[in-house]
């Protein structure tokens, strides 16, 4: 008897739910494409309308529509009549897009308009910049993706009973069969899922209209990490130093002209030699660093002179020929002149470094850069800033590792002092792959495509303009 009438009740609630739990379909948020008609304007806000279009479909919050579709699917006419109908279909939010080009910097304006009360998406307008066409899109679905969260804000749609609702998120959503936990602590129990809609049971009393929060675990992080990966990767494409040398393999020039070209410039000129080397590496009209080439010089005479210095002068120049030098003498002697090549690479870092800022392009293998980075400081004192751009850091790290390394070396017979030195040596270098790791690229092409919104940018120079060269300047300041 008990079980016929547990089947009876299943049967008519069955009935009741099925009737009562339509799936709407929603229009959460309306993308409005304002760019200019040009062609490549045009091509390039479209890619972008989808771009945010896939974004929002990624947030998993609101259901996106593009202007031209919304307008179809509610019989309008004319654009101007979007915000009358968006409030009529219970959208949530409209997001103006406008997409042009200044000087060689493309730009994405973007307008966030909530419809309601939002605890996401703000009124507001940020502006997107970007040298690389195809970053634009990345950069406006990253804006779209970090005003999302890993919860999902859902609103109670109807009520059946006390623990019974239909809310207004469904498998679009992420939802499907199953326990979730609210972020007030409640249980939520997910009984069947359609497409927009789910009905659940909570054991707690809501209203209609009112908004919970699931923990559903929807990985913002992740996505705006893959899109920094992606804009890291055409950011590398663009600025590469292969467009230097025409084809040829920038890695591989870099590694010949550090083990062979450089060594050789610097035995014929200490310092101006590093120099030199870097036109093998394509940069033809480049200037030098002269305070880097003044340091390495220092540190050359510094090297070669020192030991003599400490004798009075009246010990053997070579390191190899004993003398009357004392066995500190001595060990200091081989160590330093032991360590010339690691100065002339150090010196040959630095001018990369200077000619790859000057220059507006990346260092070889930049696709990579912290395990580069890491490689570099392992092998060469300061190597990993250099490369990232921090010359002052590499130079710091460079004079205190080998300063630490030629008074392990003077004082080795002293056992105190030895383990002090070392300690400090190991600690220094330890702190130096850490900060190598982490440093984030100095370049400025690099900063000004990952950055997000400037408060104010200028910018001069000369670009192409209908097969003829132009000159532009201009500046953004945003309120």
């Amino acid at each position: 008897m008990r079980n016929a009438f547990l089947i009876v009740w299943c049967m008519v609630y069955s009935v009741i739910g099925t009737a009562a739990y339509a799936d709407d379909i929603p229009i959460g948020v309306i993308i409005v494409n304002t760019s200019v008609d040009t062609p490549m304007i045009k091509a390039l806000g479209s890619i972008t309308s989808e771009a945010i279009k896939e974004a929002f479909k990624n947030g998993r919050h609101l259901v996106p529509y593009d202007a031209q579709t919304f307008l179809q699917i509610t019989n309008t006419k004319s654009a101007d009549e979007i915000v009358g109908k968006a409030h009529l279909y219970g959208v949530s939010l409209i997001v103006y897009m406008q997409v042009f080009l200044v000087g060689p910097v493309y730009t994405c304006n973007l307008t966030f308009k909530p419809l309601e009360a939002m605890s996401t998406f703000k009124e507001e307008t940020i502006s997107i910049r970007s040298t690389i066409a195809k970053n634009i899109p990345l950069k406006a679905a990253k804006e779209i993706l970090k005003r999302h969260s890993d919860v999902l804000p859902v609103t109670i749609k109807q009520k059946i009973n006390n623990y019974t609702y239909i809310i207004n998120a469904g498998q679009w959503h992420g939802l499907q069969q199953g326990r979730y936990t609210l972020t007030d602590g409640a249980e939520c129990a997910i009984v069947s899922v359609k497409r927009y809609s789910a009905l659940v049971t909570i054991h707690a009393d809501y209203n209609e209209a009112q908004q919970i929060t699931m923990s559903v675990g929807n990985k913002i992080t992740k996505l705006i990490k893959r899109i920094d990966a992606q804009i890291h990767e055409n950011i590398n494409q663009e600025y590469s130093g292969k467009k230097l040398l025409k084809g040829d393999s920038d890695g591989k020039r870099a590694i010949e002209a550090t083990c062979v070209v450089n060594p050789s410039g610097n035995i014929l000129l200490p310092g101006y030699g590093a120099f030199l080397s870097t036109h093998y590496l394509g940069f033809s009209h480049s200037e030098p660093d002269w305070p880097g080439i003044y340091v390495a010089l220092g540190a050359v005479a510094t090297q070669l002179m020192l030991v003599p210095a400490l004798g009075n002068w009246d010990v053997n120049f070579f390191p190899w020929v004993n003398g009357n030098k004392t066995n500190a003498q001595y060990r200091l002697g081989i160590y330093l002149w032991a360590t010339l090549p690691v100065t002339y690479t150090v010196a040959f870092f630095n001018q990369l470094s200077y000619a790859y800022q000057k220059q507006k392009v990346l260092p070889p293998f930049f696709l990579h850069d912290d395990v580069t980075a890491f490689v570099a400081s392992a092998i060469v004192p300061g190597g990993g800033l250099f490369y990232k751009g921090y010359r002052l850091w590499g130079h710091a790290y460079w004079l205190t590792e080998c300063t630490l390394g030629g008074l392990l070396t003077y004082h080795w017979e002293d056992g105190g002092k030895r383990a002090v030195f070392a300690g400090a040596l190991i600690g220094i270098k330890l702190i130096e792959l850490i900060h190598a790791v982490l440093a984030s690229p100095a370049y400025s092409v690099y900063t000004y495509e990952l950055s997000n919104n400037e408060n104010v940018h200028v910018d001069v120079g000369m670009a192409p303009f209908q097969n003829e060269p132009c000159f532009y300047a201009y500046f953004f300041k945003n309120y």
